[in-house]
Order: C-alpha cells, then structure tokens, then sequence
C-alpha cells in the first residue's frame, strides 16, 4: 500500500528536485566555458589584463600608433595631453567618459576597465571588457560574449527544466484528482453506488472522506424523500379508490332519473351532470396513473377555435359559480382566431383554476373570467374576491403537492390543481402566471396559449 503523502511534501520533493536539477546544469555550464577556455575556443574573462600588460610598453614607445597596434579585444582613443580627442575605436560620443574616467584614478566601470598610458605628446586609454570572449573574431562580432552565451543557455536550461518539473507537477496532481472527478460525476448522475479510491495524498484523500460521507447522506436524504413520495402517492390512491364509489353511486342514481320521465329542463340538468361524473372518473382514472408511476396519455391536439371553447367555459363556470351563488363576471373581445389544442386536457386546466377561484372567492363573492386576443397569444384571466395569494403561495402556488397553510383560506387541496394546470398549459407552448387581483382584491390567474400559425 502506497505511503500517504501531504501536499507540501509532495511540493518539496519536486522543488528539491529542481533545485538538484538547477544545480547539474550550473556546473554543466561551468565545465563547458572550462574545456572551452582550455581547448583555447575562449578567452578567459582576464585576458584582457594580461594582453595589457604584455603590450604596454610597445604601445607606450610605439613611434605612431595605429588600430593594428592595439590587442583584439580592446578599443583605443588617442587624446592630446590637454584632452582632446583625436582618433581612435571609442565612439567619439563615449570619448569624455574614457578620458575622465582614466584621469580620476578608476580602473573600470563595473565589467569595462579602462587603461591610461602617456606617451610623448598623447595620452592612449585603452578599453575592454572582463568577461569571457571568444577567439573567433567572427563570433565575436555576431554573438553575445561568450559567457553570457553560455550562462544564459543555462539560465533558459534551468527555466526550461522548470518549467518541466511543474507540469509534471500539475500532471502527478490531476492524476490524483481522478478519484476526486469520478466520484463527483456519479453525484452529477445521481448514481451513488460507487467508492471514492485512495490516491495517497493526506489532503485529497481527506475531500474523498467528505465526498463518501456525503454520499451516505444524500442515500439517506433520497431514501427517506422516496418513502416519503411513496406515501404520499399511497394516500392519493387511497383517496382516488375511495372516491370511485361514492361517484358509482352518483352515477347510478343520475342514470335512473334518465330513464324516467322528466321534464325538458330537468333533463338538461341531469344529463349535465352525467357528463360532469365522467369526466370525474376520467381524472380519478389519470390521478391513479400518476401514483402507479405510469405516463399520462399525451395530449391530442386539434385546431380549436377560441370563441367557442371559451364559450363551452363560461357556461360551465357559470354552474360552478351558482353551486356557491357566486356571481360571475365574464368579458370577451374578439376572439375569431384559433389555437392548437387538446380541449379536453385544456378544458380540464381551466375548469380546474376556476373552481380554485369559486371557493376562494366564497358564498356570495364574485369571480371574472375575461379573455383577450393579443397579437401573439390568448390571454385568459380568472380572478376572484377572495383572499388572494401569499407570497409563498405566489412562489410554490405551482408545485406538486403544495398546500401550506400561508396559502389561500388554509390550504384544504390536494396541492394538484394548479399543478396540473401548469402542465397542462406548458404542454400547449403557454404559460400559468400567479398574481394578485388589483380589481377585486383576491386571487388572479393569467393564462398565455399562442395562436395557431
């Protein structure tokens, strides 16, 4: 088993590895400029001293003196004894330097030496450099001294292996992350059968002991929401099965006044409310779907004109309103257009957010139900004089199952109307909006359904 590591010992290793690195070039370098030097491709940095002192006295009694007199790696000026420059390989520009420089004593200027011999009339001062040159003027002329050539092919060596050492780094790292990333996209994929490895990093493998211990939380928070979902969905099935008789009931009763002898308008009512019962057992029959886990069936739609199904709304409105002697107010524009829809699945939206609006709005209050044909949509709003939505409500009003007691008159739903409103209108291209009536002080939904292009 692999010795676990900390980060920062991990870190000096690789820094004392660069440093030993850094090192052998250094004397890399050293021994090159040394063999070079012996091999005589180089001149040492003190040549330039030696070949003054071994021309000195010729240049000094020279009768005339000329730039073949003078050592390679010098430049000359010639001054008269008061100063005056005369000739020479010193840039004029530089001359006053070299003269000063020379008569104050100094030898050189950091690297750059400068020799004074006087001769009969005139003053030589000669200049050259201490570093390493090269005995090929050729190079000379087209490279950097030959020290500097050679300390900053090692300098860009030791940068180089620098920059080596901390990808190698980064690479070693990432490498040991791996266990880090794996771990995380098996969370991202809510798939939390999986062990988070060991890398042998005291640091990383300290994440990974967080990431497990997150992972066993996230199976108990998933588990317990899953019991939770199971018994919920238990109680709706309860509840739907429980439904189911007393609506046979109804309907058998319904049936027997069908089939005697009624009147023309008691008639109309009961067949009215047979209609009603089936599509009460058809929302029971998809309620169970949803609690058996099944897919309700997807919508089938129809080209639907918008007059006439709000017209088929407001009527059943108006049966939902005077079972609570609400009264409903009901507004239309033009509506001579026409939508894509399931009218079913959306009459069953609609009537859903209308009987919210009736007992809300209560015995006696009033409900709107108002429809306009805007240039892009049709936009449909029922409002009521109830007490109007919380900002809670306002929030999660749309949410499977929300029935908090901030929301309307205590929250007595299921928590599903709304929610199946909302998808329902989605499933259309729409959109549900929440807000609060500023006309008659309670709720209002708005509903968006774009026209059929």
């Amino acid at each position: 088993m692999e010795r676990e590591r900390s980060l920062k010992g991990l870190f000096i290793r690789y820094l004392i590895g660069w440093l030993f690195g850094s090192v052998f070039l250094a004397v890399m370098g050293f021994v090159v400029m040394s063999l070079a030097m012996q091999s005589g491709y180089i001149y040492p940095a003190n040549y330039g001293d030696t070949e003054y002192e071994q021309e000195k006295e010729n240049l000094k009694n020279a009768e005339r003196i000329q730039a073949d007199d003078i050592p390679s790696l010098m430049t000359y000026a010639l001054y008269t004894e008061d100063g005056q420059w005369k000739e020479g390989t010193i840039p004029k520009k530089d001359a006053e330097k070299a003269w000063q420089v020379g008569h104050r004593g100094y030898t050189g200027l950091g690297r750059t030496f400068y020799r004074l011999i006087e001769r009969d009339g005139e003053i030589l001062v000669l200049c050259y450099s201490m570093k390493a040159q090269f005995t090929d003027p050729k190079l000379r002329r087209n490279l950097p001294a030959a020290e500097e050539l050679i300390y900053g092919m090692v300098l860009l060596g030791i940068l180089g292996y620098l920059l080596f050492m901390a990808v190698r780094f980064g690479k070693m790292l990432e490498k040991k992350m791996n266990g880090i990333q794996y771990a995380i996209e098996k969370i991202e994929q809510e798939d939390l059968e999986f062990q988070v490895p060991n890398c042998g990093v005291r640091e990383i493998d300290r994440i990974g002991e967080a990431l497990e211990r997150m992972k066993e939380a996230l199976k108990k928070s998933l588990v317990s929401q899953w019991k939770m979902e199971k018994a919920k969905q238990e109680r709706i099935s309860a509840l739907a099965h429980d439904l189911k008789t007393p609506i046979t009931i109804v309907r058998g009763y319904n049936e027997l006044l069908l089939e005697s002898s009624l009147q023309e308008e008691d008639r109309a009512c009961a067949e009215a409310i047979e209609v009603s019962i089936c599509q009460m057992q058809e929302y029971m029959e998809q309620l169970l779907e949803m609690t058996r886990g099944g897919e309700i069936q997807k919508p089938e739609k129809t080209v639907v004109r918008a007059d006439s199904f709000l017209e088929e709304i407001h009527k059943k409105a108006q049966g939902l309103a005077a079972e609570r002697q609400a009264v409903l107010i009901w507004e239309s524009a033009d509506l001579d257009k026409t939508i894509w829809a399931d009218r079913q699945r959306l009459e069953r939206a609609l009537l859903n957010i209308l009987a919210n609006g009736v007992e809300y709005a209560g015995t006696g209050g009033r409900i709107s139900l108002r429809a306009e044909a805007l240039e892009e949509v049709l936009e449909i709003c029922v409002e009521d004089s109830g007490s109007g939505f919380t900002r809670e409500a306002l929030r999660k009003g749309k949410d499977e199952f929300y029935t908090g007691s901030s929301a309307r008159n205590g929250g007595r739903h299921s928590g599903l109307g709304l929610f199946i409103a909302d998808r329902i209108i989605g499933e259309h291209g729409g959109r549900l909006e929440l807000r609060n009536s500023e006309t008659l002080g309670g709720g209002c939904v708005k509903i968006y359904l774009p026209w059929k292009r």
